[in-house]
């Protein structure tokens, strides 16, 4: 077992993945499905977006738990990732929308926690990213912007609180939370024409692919049920643009992701 330093060491960062394709250019509402708590990872039910913050994170719990403190970090990361692949494919009023969602939706409950165990303050860089997005500036400083918010999610990862959990425990509830949003996501897209659920989905399986790198890089050997799942979580969402059809049958990901959490929820 991998004893915590002080500080949570928090493996791949949150920036490693930017990129992709795009989604419809829309004004919407974008988390009234499919937000929930993480329920392997803290233990709770599920709630809708707007309880206990962005699906279910809560400042407190985020004061005292590394694992919902960088869930917050890997939800925004999520944002960031997915509105970079719009505005990389033209969808500006898209990208600017899904930069600014976390700024009200998560950082504003969370910043107090982040400063009060050491993380600089990031809103203006959050802020100038939408900002940019949606007054059309060139791709490069959208993506300079962008990735700016993403090295100090980075940083603010650093300063998680401590934990008696071993390092690769928490990745492996991080990764198991993330998988989670994302299949939950896909049910939600599965039920309608909108792209919006099948945005974030997209977003929080990018930000699983780099949550897995992390749980390998603590040193755990992804178990097969896991390699399988984010696989076919890739598959389900193969680019940022909702395709016509689904690609993935929804009863096969939802199984495919119990069983990764399983494997997941042994990990010690």
């Amino acid at each position: 077992m991998i004893k915590l330093q002080p500080r949570l060491w928090v493996g791949v960062g949150l920036s490693v993945l930017a990129g992709g394709t795009a989604l419809a250019d829309t004004p919407t509402q974008w988390h009234q499905d499919g937000a929930i708590a993480l329920q392997v990872a803290q233990g709770g039910e599920g709630g809708e977006g707007g309880e206990g913050g962005e699906g279910g994170i809560s400042a407190a719990d985020a004061a005292k738990d590394p694992v919902a403190f960088i869930s917050a970090l890997d939800v925004t990361a999520a944002h960031y990732h997915a509105g970079l692949a719009a505005y990389k494919a033209d969808r500006h009023q898209a990208a600017g929308e899904m930069f600014a969602h976390p700024i009200s939706e998560i950082y504003v409950d969370l910043e107090p926690v982040f400063t009060a165990l050491g993380a600089k303050p990031f809103q203006d860089e959050m802020s100038k990213a939408s900002e940019l997005a949606l007054a059309n500036a060139p791709a490069a400083e959208v993506e300079k912007a962008a990735k700016a918010v993403l090295t100090a999610l980075d940083a603010t990862a650093a300063k998680a609180p401590k934990s008696s959990d071993s390092a690769k425990a928490v990745q492996a509830k991080l990764l198991a939370g993330m998988m989670e949003r994302a299949a939950l996501q896909y049910r939600s897209a599965s039920a309608n024409t909108e792209f919006e659920p099948y945005l974030d989905g997209y977003g929080f399986a990018i930000t699983a692919k780099a949550r897995s790198e992390a749980l390998v890089k603590a040193g755990v050997p992804l178990p097969p049920d896991v390699v399988a799942a984010i696989d076919l979580l890739l598959k389900a969402y193969p680019t940022a643009l909702r395709p016509a059809t689904l690609p993935v049958a929804l009863d096969a990901l939802a199984g495919q992701t119990a069983k990764a959490q399983l494997a997941l929820s042994r990990i010690r």
